[in-house]
């Protein structure tokens, strides 16, 4: 018998969307209870969190919430 794999795996591979949690900024996050250290490696989008209020990906590194700026678009 295989390893299993978690239930995200199969969404992706049937063409679900996956959606990502949204919060405007780090502060948002915390206050609705989703702190880094309750949700390590779990990708979360701020839509006003980055440098310059820009919006960005933040994933817990188990501490903190580390900033994944968002590029251009692409093409």
């Amino acid at each position: 018998m295989g390893k299993l794999q978690p239930r995200s795996f199969e969404r992706i591979r049937s063409g679900e969307q996956i959606l990502i949690p949204t919060f405007t900024n780090n502060a948002a996050a915390v206050a609705a209870g989703v702190t880094p250290a309750k949700f390590p490696r779990r990708l979360i989008y701020l839509s006003a969190g980055g440098t310059g209020a820009v919006p960005c990906l933040a994933i817990s590194d188990g501490a903190n919430w580390r900033q994944v700026a968002i590029g251009i678009n692409a093409i």
